[in-house]
């Protein structure tokens, strides 16, 4: 079975359905989980004693500081980095009409947020050893007839994941830097989107469930399980992977018109 026994992981964007599935699964594995948020209600409010409840704006480089010093301060070291917060657009963002505004405010998140947790995780890390998992999209590997903000922030989480790992080998610190890229998951405020317009849980979920191959749905315990077990042992020999958490839909994507949505 899976061990993470005492592991001591940080989760980014625990308030959201899939920060909260990853940091709960690593806590059930045995983990000691800081789940952090820009709201820490709303991981306390999900996750009750799962996890220790932090405080923490991705985008700051002084937030970043403090996080690492009072984790590190309460169990002694930092062994995994999960960097699943991020944001949707909220103007649908077709490349003309892109503000950009809201291209650097996606961009902030998403790529800045992810490049100073992965920073952060691996000076904290780099004597001791660990892991950091980015958390993508998969968008970030098709074009789309909108996202185009979106999109880019999560191809950028590719680079940085390959790029990160190549850094970390030739200079020999020993953390690894792996990728998860999810497709459409079936979240909360997706399945309220879908009860919206098809009013009942079944046929919302089988609405929803057309977007993967086959009628699948994935869940946000889909994405967990994937970050558990590059958090554990077992996956001691990748580094700089790119891991599809997708049902099968980008063997798909050629044939395919996707549009991104909250959920991807």
């Amino acid at each position: 079975m899976l061990d993470l026994e005492d592991r001591v992981c940080l989760v980014t964007g625990a308030g959201g359905d899939i920060g909260a599935a990853i940091a709960s699964r690593l806590a059930r594995f045995g983990a000691r989980v800081e789940g952090a948020d820009l709201d820490p209600g709303r991981v306390t409010a999900k996750l009750a004693r799962q996890c220790n409840a932090l405080k923490l704006d991705v985008t700051s480089e002084a937030d970043w500081d403090e996080a690492i010093a009072a984790i590190t301060a309460r169990h002694g070291r930092l062994d995994v980095v999960v960097n699943c917060a991020g944001l949707f657009s909220r103007t649908g963002d077709r490349i003309d009409r892109m503000d950009l505004s809201e291209w650097q405010r996606l961009h902030a998140v998403n790529v800045d947020g992810a490049f100073l947790g992965t920073r952060a995780g691996i000076r904290a890390m780099k004597n001791s050893g660990g892991a950091v998992i980015n958390i993508g999209s998969i968008v970030g590997y098709f074009g789309a007839r909108s996202g185009v903000g979106y999109g880019s922030s999560k191809a950028a989480i590719r680079g940085l994941t390959m790029q990160a790992a190549a850094s970390c080998v030739s200079a020999g610190i020993p953390v690894r830097v792996n990728a998860i890229h999810p497709g459409y998951v079936l979240t909360d405020s997706a399945l309220a989107s879908e009860l919206a317009r098809h009013g009942t849980r079944e046929k919302a979920v089988a609405a929803f469930a057309t977007r993967n191959p086959g009628g699948t749905v994935i869940t946000p315990e889909n994405v967990a399980d994937a970050v558990a077990f590059l958090a554990s042992d077992m996956a001691r020999m990748i580094n700089g992977v790119q891991l599809l958490v997708d049902a099968g839909l980008s063997t798909q994507m050629p044939g395919r018109s996707f549009v991104p949505s909250e959920d991807t």
